[in-house]
């Protein structure tokens, strides 16, 4: 049984330079995880880039992101929409509350990779 929680290091670590690449060239942002999903987080609230917001409306962006991409391998669920438009999200039953910051990137990597995937390959 595959563990959603623990993506296929060999995987990520083959398809992520591809990736990095295009991002780079499209959008400038290939080596900064928060730069990626801060864009993420703009295309799923339909945003368009404000050069002058506050850093908690940043944050709470980039939050954004990170759901959304985690939401692409079974993580974490949109239940509802907040009256400002953010998604209020609820985990998946088993989501693990003690990943280690090398776990953490990988799950975002692999969530970045599945994000993205659906745009890259229709």
């Amino acid at each position: 049984m595959v563990n959603i929680f623990e993506p296929d290091r060999e995987a990520v670590d083959r398809k992520w330079p591809a990736l990095k690449a295009w991002l780079d060239k499209a959008l400038g942002c290939g080596d900064d995880l928060e730069g990626v999903l801060f864009l993420v987080g703009l295309q799923e609230l339909r945003q368009e880039f404000a050069p002058d917001l506050d850093k908690a409306s940043k944050q709470r962006i980039i939050n954004e992101g990170t759901y959304s991409v985690l939401e692409s391998l079974g993580c974490f669920e949109r239940i509802g929409q907040e009256t400002d438009g953010y998604w209020i999200w609820e985990p998946h039953e088993d989501f693990p509350d003690n990943l280690s910051s090398s776990q953490q990137e990988l799950l975002l990597r692999a969530g970045i990779l599945s994000y993205f995937d659906r745009y890259l390959n229709p």
